[in-house]
């Protein structure tokens, strides 16, 4: 009798788990469209997803205390992790924060939709919203990183036909040695980013690959974004105004520094219009508030005030820096690494 109703605990217990927590097969219905989108999202895009309930019990276990706290996920598949972690602030009015990493061709086709889907609506029935009342404010933003590949569809090589025939004439070895130790370092200098795509930051682009056979389609690349995260800015205030030629970003440096970014499109903004635009930003040795200046592109800022003996003869320093050495030092320099 004692083992039959240790039998009957445990199956219960079971019933229970699976009640809570899903099978694999029942979370495979309701993940792969049968309740969020049956049209957008093919059964066979994505084929094992972990159960929401157990994600969202799971990550409760440890963030239920912590409102505040950022869950981080580097296998985000389907984006299970940030729909528990939106599930969690919509029942406790929470303000967690998620980073879902994933280089699954089906992100844009699953794990984006799913998050944006979620947020507008807890309950979802043949791919249209139930409960549109429990959306919540919600913001997110991707970041998608250059691959391989990407690297690859920029190099461009340089060799003029002497150089091409002085290679050849040269011993095996030697060519070895050229091909590994310097080939790319040379004839591929400046064909991924050079101080002339800087002129232009707004409309720098590079080839991206779109699927895996190898097609790739040229595509804008967010600089600015880039830039604030190679020297760590802990951002503040955005001003994009590139129809006018600028954007400036103020912020934080990982030193403590207060720093501001102008970026501008040297054919938009001259000598004269960058300065026009510093007078009225009080960019300056006089006033300004920021402790470190970034710029782009040639310009006459003037970077050191003297004082007169009657104004009391102190020297003051505006601490500004090209963007351009920083940026490629951070982005190409790899002696530490």
């Amino acid at each position: 009798m004692a083992k039959s109703l240790s039998n009957l605990k445990i199956a219960s217990r079971r019933v229970e788990s699976r009640r809570r927590f899903g099978s694999i097969q029942s979370t495979m219905r309701q993940v792969t469209g049968r309740i969020f989108w049956p049209t957008f999202w093919r059964a066979e895009a994505f084929g094992y997803p972990k159960s929401i309930h157990a994600t969202v019990a799971s990550v409760s276990s440890v963030v239920r205390k912590s409102p505040d706290s950022i869950v981080l996920d580097y296998f985000a598949g389907s984006g299970t992790t940030g729909h528990a972690v939106v599930t969690l602030n919509r029942a406790d009015g929470g303000s967690r924060k998620y980073v879902l990493i994933e280089q699954g061709e089906y992100f844009d086709l699953v794990t984006k939709p799913r998050m944006q889907k979620v947020v507008y609506s807890a309950e979802w029935k043949g791919g249209k919203p139930t409960a549109p009342a429990t959306g919540i404010s919600h913001c997110f933003k991707v970041i998608k990183l250059e691959s391989y590949e990407d690297t690859l569809n920029n190099l461009q090589l340089r060799r003029t036909p002497a150089q091409g025939d002085l290679l050849n004439s040269l011993p095996q070895q030697a060519r070895d040695d050229y091909l590994l130790h310097y080939m790319l370092d040379v004839e591929s200098r400046g064909s991924l980013l050079s101080v002339e795509d800087f002129k232009k930051p707004f409309d720098y682009q590079l080839n991206i690959a779109v699927d895996s056979a190898g097609a790739f389609e040229p595509r804008k690349i967010d600089l600015v974004e880039t830039f604030n995260y190679l020297i760590g800015l802990r951002v503040k205030h955005i001003d994009a105004q590139p129809q006018r030629g600028f954007v400036t970003v103020t912020g934080t440096l990982p030193s403590g520094e207060s720093c501001l970014v102008l970026w501008r499109d040297c054919d938009v903004l001259d000598y004269e219009g960058i300065s026009k635009l510093c007078d009225k930003l009080a960019i300056n040795p006089a006033d300004n508030e920021f402790d470190v200046v970034y710029i782009n592109g040639d310009h006459n800022i003037p970077t050191v005030l003297t004082q007169t003996a009657e104004e009391g003869g102190a020297t003051r320093v505006l601490k500004l820096r090209q963007i351009e050495p920083e940026f490629l030092a951070r982005m190409f320099d790899v002696e530490d690494v």
